[in-house]
């Protein structure tokens, strides 16, 4: 009870400290959340999305089957609460602040097929992506920019994709959709960066 109420004195002196104009549409600002003290941001913040025209599934965002496990399903849908996202090419890592102070990371399972699954976890596994605003992302591993969007067959039109890297020719059994994915510029990138 007491942290509680330390942490909204803090949040209520952060709102009285801040300033008095409102962020336009598309512009996002730093604020320190007072528990995970990490940049909370405000705005619209990047996605995440399909980009493959003439495809079924382009427009759509790449989310999390499960925000609360840790190992679930990168999918494609309609939802754009993936949460805060950062990239770096760098490390080549992509995450997603998904209610959790520590970010989930879209990882690229294990598979005997040429499609390889893609899950969030909170492991961070260095040199996965090649990823930037604007910019077709790539595994670095394979160099391909392919992805499969699937659904099984017994599915209806607003069930998710579940999101495959595709570095071959293999399709698992349902509705597929090639497609490339592509970080938007809708808000900021890395915490402190312009």
């Amino acid at each position: 009870m007491l942290f509680a109420s330390f942490a909204l004195s803090l949040l209520t002196a952060l709102a009285a400290a801040a300033p008095a104009s409102q962020p336009e549409a598309n512009e996002a600002r730093d604020i320190i959340h007072p528990i995970c003290l990490s940049p909370v941001y405000t705005g619209t913040p990047p996605n995440i999305t399909a980009i493959t025209p003439g495809t079924v599934v382009t427009g759509l965002y790449v989310s999390n089957s499960d925000t609360s496990t840790a190992g679930s399903a990168a999918i494609l849908s309609t939802d754009t609460t993936i949460g805060r996202l950062n990239f770096d090419d760098g490390p080549g890592t992509i995450a997603a602040y998904m209610g959790y102070c520590s970010p989930f990371f879209l990882q690229i399972g294990t598979s005997d097929k040429s499609y390889k699954p893609l899950t969030w976890d909170f492991t961070e596994v260095d040199n996965v992506w090649d990823a930037g605003y604007d910019k077709i992302i790539k595994a670095k591993a394979s160099g391909s920019s392919e992805f499969l969007a699937c659904k099984g067959l017994k599915t209806t039109a607003s069930d998710p994709y579940t999101l495959y890297l595709q570095t071959g020719t293999d399709r698992p059994v349902g509705l597929c959709a090639t497609t490339k994915l592509k970080i938007s510029k809708n808000g900021l990138k890395l915490a402190g960066t312009k």
